[in-house]
């Protein structure tokens, strides 16, 4: 529920405020590969699901909100239900029910990221921990010191997604983001049609919609979603799909939401169905980039949240600044450029901002040429022969 995220106190402001900006100025030279081993990864699909904590990803349903007494704030309707879906005894086994195919087919294929208890922490740099600063954190690879509002807005900041189509000199469709709410469109990019964005109630441009295209620009004013700010990700992920398939980019951004929006709603039963459609999103994903010979063994796929949010009863439903558990995230990269490795624990700590520099160091870019303040490539994430290059300050 991205725009219902609370005002900033003028000392919250400061601090932002006085926070490090990257530098406007963007080398002209080309960016060069940044490592000597030939790259396999000739397209990236960046696919975020916002809020989802990692008590979920890495433990499946919660013990603590899955019990008779806390139901009234889990919100969930009908418990015995909920616990035969999802309750399992250990958690990989409650995390492996929930997320079947991340775990079973994905997970084995890459590496993943992030859970707290086995000694692996991921976190952002911003302060805030809410929608708009950790998706312009991902974006740019580092904290924007402006970006303090879920307000749907531009930002001058050029974006990971606007440096990929440069360098590689790709087409504007060639680049694509397609989200469920609108502020992914202005989050994507510093500049206005810089590719192809179909983001909140947009439909598809009649140029280049498919049938099906249509035929989802129509349902998307038919399904009651939660929230009126944003349309299903059924409908936004179908989209996604069919431009995979129609238009064939490069790079993709697929930005869903109802991972937040059931949470806030204090609806756990709710939030487990829709992470486990999700998992079925994922499934339908991967085979279709299995299934294409453009993106069959040459594609890698790249997944993250922009925040975490409380981990008690009374707060799970919540994130921000002073919630505990809010800068709790993870990220996973499945590809074949990556170790085959599942879950990676115990690792260094590492951060939102680090994610801008690998998807760079994927295409063969450099991360410190697209922006001096971002986070470096995550090393689990390329075969232990290669090194990544030395930071230059």
């Amino acid at each position: 529920m991205r725009a219902r995220a609370p005002r900033r106190s003028a000392a919250v402001l400061a601090l932002i405020a006085a926070a490090p900006l990257a530098s406007a100025a963007a080398p002209e030279r080309a960016a060069t590969a940044s490592a000597t081993t030939p790259r396999r990864t000739k397209n990236v699909i960046l696919l975020t699901l916002d809020g989802l904590r990692i008590q979920e990803l890495f433990g499946g349903m919660d013990p603590l909100l899955a019990g008779k007494r806390v139901q009234k704030k889990s919100g969930i309707y009908d418990l015995d239900r909920a616990r035969q879906r999802f309750w399992r005894d250990t958690p990989g086994e409650r995390r492996a029910v929930l997320l079947p195919y991340f775990w079973g087919t994905l997970a084995p294929q890459g590496i993943v990221l992030g859970d707290k208890d086995r000694g692996c922490s991921v976190q952002p740099r911003n302060p805030l921990l809410f929608s708009a600063p950790g998706y312009a954190e991902i974006l740019t690879g580092q904290p924007q010191p402006d970006v303090i509002t879920n307000d749907t807005k531009r930002y001058p900041h050029r974006t990971v997604l606007e440096f990929v189509r440069s360098e590689l000199r790709l087409g504007k469709r060639q680049v694509a983001t397609i989200g469920s709410w609108d502020g992914f469109g202005t989050l994507s990019s510093s500049e206005a049609d810089a590719f192809f964005t179909n983001t909140g109630y947009e439909r598809v441009p009649a140029g280049m919609a498919t049938p099906r295209m249509e035929f989802l620009g129509d349902l998307q004013f038919q399904i009651m979603a939660l929230w009126e700010e944003g349309r299903s990700d059924a409908v936004t992920f179908n989209i996604a799909l069919e431009y995979l398939r129609t238009e064939r980019p490069r790079l993709l951004y697929i930005a869903l939401g109802e991972s937040d929006d059931w949470a806030h709603a204090r609806r756990y039963d709710r939030l487990l169905d829709y992470i486990n459609v999700a998992d079925g999103y994922l499934r339908r994903l991967w085979q279709t980039l299995q299934s294409i010979d453009q993106y069959r063994g040459s594609t890698t796929l790249i997944l993250t949240t922009d925040h975490g949010r409380g981990i008690t009863p009374s707060t799970w439903v919540e994130h921000d600044q002073g919630i505990e558990g809010s800068e709790d995230i993870w990220i996973a990269v499945i590809g074949p450029d990556t170790p085959r490795r599942g879950e990676v624990a115990p690792c260094d700590t590492l951060h939102q901002s680090d994610v801008a520099a690998t998807l760079l160091r994927f295409f063969g870019l450099d991360g410190h040429l697209f922006n001096p303040q971002a986070g470096p490539p995550i090393a689990a994430a390329f075969e232990e022969r290669e090194q990544p290059p030395g930071r230059r300050r």
